[in-house]
């Protein structure tokens, strides 16, 4: 406890009522939102010589007055009501006992009853909020705040946005703290103890539906192990996707099953992949408007990163074209552009409200096939292309340090019985020519070939670090000189994860084995645009899928 003087002004949303339509702190949430000022309040100091100021309402009023008194600390409620109709108002609410824990506050605590104009009006709670903030900068010109909010205007004057309003200017960010009461329903799998399994879905354009075709089979699997309404988003905690990948995984991470996504598949390409008129080639091949009609309809315009239905944590990819960086966006709360804290900012710009659609139009952005993405964070308008252009095309590393290192809020442990890290690639097969010579390597050539060989690469090489760190049990060979790489051996000692790649060949000698003999045909069945190939990479993620051993390969977390 701090030995200095603390003065803390707290402020927040009721607990909802019942008939709340859109919920803001659903009763659910308090035992959460409780535990957070506490940690709050431990890491300030408060104690004995604490003084703490709020307002006396069900919910963060009275959870923070609660705390501070278990504490030891000063407690001083501003009511906009004398108690009784003040409990009437802003307190009571039906199967609760939060007029219980207010009335057994009132003894313990000063009671400084807000003497407005006019008490009818909803502007004493505006007035209240000014008493708060008066008596707490009487105490110190620079309190300690701690806001429970959403970060959305209140119902009425007053409110939580009122009071930060007052305080904009003159409070030390290190002095402000906020807590977002949302109920979301992955946000459990952030805490809760067990192993934790990933999915991690490379990107590879139309060819996602041969990952599509490799994940109805581990869903039917697992189906017939855990019932028929399972869905991927279940089983798996965290879900993570570039450019493509992308895509499916905000699919499977919101909850919709594998052939849901598959049917979307299989008109998505035809309505996407429309070439420009000649002349406005010069910016894409094909336009953005398409695709980005045809994500608002499949997600809902109005869905955003850290949309509360969300069953996994969800990770999307992209590559910020500003600062010519990867940018890997998940919808984990504690992380640090995801906290509450954000909307303290004069712009806010917190992640989890940004368009999931226009982040899934942005990773998908490659190169020559579509334009980029331009999206307003906070006060900045950043472009984003297509997350191939990062190393994480295949993105099972970059997830596993998202899991496990504290800067990004999870800080899951790590070791081959804690963590499943699995990754379903879009078929692999290198860029080879055969017979080409210098002056034939010119700009068109790149132009064409080069966002599939930087994809490829990317993923090979990140696949080729999960086999070293990680304990592999499936996947397909790398190269002739590495192989498989399943025995376990590799860098250091203790395995960190355990790996499963799944993944098919598309490579002259493997299709022609299949019976794919045209040249054409397995050139176009490599192509990000291969409308014309679909029917076969569907055919060949069936028969990966049908390879994958349930019991064998993901052991321990079933």
């Amino acid at each position: 406890m701090s030995e200095e003087p603390v003065t803390v002004l707290v402020s927040g949303h009721m607990v909802d009522t019942p008939e709340r339509v859109r919920p803001r702190f659903p009763q659910s949430e308090v035992g959460r939102v409780a535990a957070e000022i506490d940690h709050i309040f431990e890491a300030w100091g408060i104690g004995p010589s604490s003084t703490v100021i709020t307002g006396g309402a069900r919910g963060a009023d009275i959870l923070a007055a609660e705390n501070a008194l278990g504490r030891g600390a000063r407690v001083v409620l501003c009511l906009a009501h004398p108690p009784r109709r003040f409990e009437q108002t802003s307190v009571e609410l039906p199967g609760t006992d939060w007029a219980d824990r207010f009335r057994g506050l009132l003894p313990r605590v000063e009671v400084d009853v807000v003497q407005a104009e006019d008490p009818a009006s909803d502007d004493v709670y505006a007035t209240t909020n000014a008493r708060i903030l008066d008596r707490a900068r009487a105490l110190d010109p620079h309190p300690y705040v701690l806001l429970v909010w959403n970060g959305e205007g209140s119902d009425g004057p007053g409110g939580t946005g009122d009071l930060l309003g007052r305080l904009r200017s003159g409070v030390p960010d290190d002095r402000v703290r906020a807590i977002d009461p949302t109920a979301r329903r992955y946000q459990v799998r952030q805490t809760a103890p067990g192993k934790k399994k990933l999915l991690a879905l490379d990107g590879g354009g139309v060819r996602g539906v041969l990952t599509l075709q490799i994940l109805r089979g581990i869903e039917e699997q697992l189906r017939r192990r855990y019932g028929d309404d399972l869905v991927l988003g279940d089983y798996f905690d965290y879900i993570g996707g570039t450019s493509t990948g992308a895509i499916i995984a905000a699919a499977l991470a919101h909850g919709h099953p594998v052939e849901k996504v598959q049917n979307r598949y299989r008109t998505l390409g035809s309505r996407v992949f429309r070439k420009r008129f000649l002349p406005m080639r010069m910016r894409s091949l094909y336009r953005d408007t398409s695709l980005t009609r045809e994500l608002d309809d499949f997600f809902g315009a109005g869905l955003t990163l850290g949309d509360p239905a969300f069953r996994s944590l969800l990770l999307v990819v992209l590559h910020n074209t500003n600062t010519d960086s990867a940018w890997p966006l998940s919808n984990c709360t504690g992380a640090r552009y995801n906290r509450a804290d954000r909307y303290l900012q004069p712009a806010a710009d917190r992640n989890l409200d940004l368009p999931l659609t226009k982040l899934i139009r942005g990773s998908t952005a490659a190169p020559v096939y579509f334009p980029p993405e331009s999206i307003r964070i906070g006060a900045r308008d950043i472009v984003f292309q297509d997350g191939g252009l990062t190393p994480f095309n295949n993105p099972a590393l970059l997830m596993f340090l998202m899991a496990t290192l504290p800067e990004y809020g999870l800080r899951w442990p790590t070791g081959e019985d804690n963590l499943l890290i699995v990754s379903v690639g879009t078929g692999s097969a290198a860029m080879t020519h055969s017979g080409i010579r210098t002056e034939n390597v010119n700009l068109l050539f790149n132009a064409r070939n080069l966002p599939a060989v930087l994809m490829h690469g990317a993923s090979v090489g990140q696949d080729l670090i999960c086999r070293s760190f990680g304990r592999c049990l499936a996947g397909p060979p790398i190269d002739r000189e590495v192989g498989a790489r399943l025995d376990g051996s590799g860098a250091g000692g203790n395995k960190l994860f355990t790996y499963l790649r799944y993944d098919a060949d598309l490579s002259d000698e493997s299709l022609i084995r299949a019976g794919i003999t045209a040249k054409r045909d397995r050139q176009q069945i490599r192509r990000l645009d291969a409308l014309a190939g679909m029917p076969h990479l569907e055919a060949i993620g069936t028969a990966v899928g049908r390879n994958i051993d349930l019991t064998e390969h993901f052991g321990g977390f079933l």
